[in-house]
């Protein structure tokens, strides 16, 4: 992977990654909140992106963002706010997790084209490789700006919530 300036996804080379943290505004800004569970929320991407940085080949970083495994950490974290929902009347959890799937589905649906992506490049020939990657990676930024507008939707439904308590 280059150092120095952070390349856009179009202009990485076969194993490089995009910059992506840019695109999380969301994330250490002061004047949100969402504490505890903006952590959770954000976790499992963020350590993904640690764990490709640390990677020395294309596939380990293509391994390090599993989409199914983003997708069940995104999962957990609608469940965490659903636990935290002081109302536990089953029909009010319902149409809850109803709403808390609306406002992050362009995330949800960000992964599986992540997920897509990365079985491209997996099955791409040398000569559409390097295409393929880019593909990816430009796929890749897309799914941490969801991400980020994802939790900008859920973060009025966290702020009302009770803060967190620790485990």
């Amino acid at each position: 992977m280059s150092h120095g300036r952070h390349k856009h996804s179009s202009e990485v080379d076969f194993g490089e990654l995009p910059e992506l943290a840019r695109a999380m505004r969301a994330m250490g800004s002061s004047r949100r909140s969402g504490g505890e569970r903006q952590s959770h929320f954000f976790l499992a991407l963020l350590e993904a992106r640690r764990r490709a940085e640390q990677a020395t080949s294309a596939e380990g970083r293509l391994e390090a963002f599993d989409a199914a495994e983003l997708t069940r950490a995104l999962e957990r974290a609608i469940e965490r706010i659903l636990g935290d929902w002081p109302d536990k009347r089953p029909s009010v959890r319902r149409a809850l997790r109803a709403e808390l799937g609306e406002r992050v589905v362009s995330y949800s649906a960000a992964l599986v084209v992540l997920g897509e992506r990365r079985r491209e490049v997996a099955g791409a020939d040398e000569r559409e490789r390097l295409t393929a990657w880019r593909a990816w990676t430009h796929q890749l930024s897309l799914t941490f700006e969801a991400a980020d507008r994802a939790w900008m939707a859920l973060i009025s439904v966290s702020d009302s919530l009770p803060p967190t308590m620790a485990p």
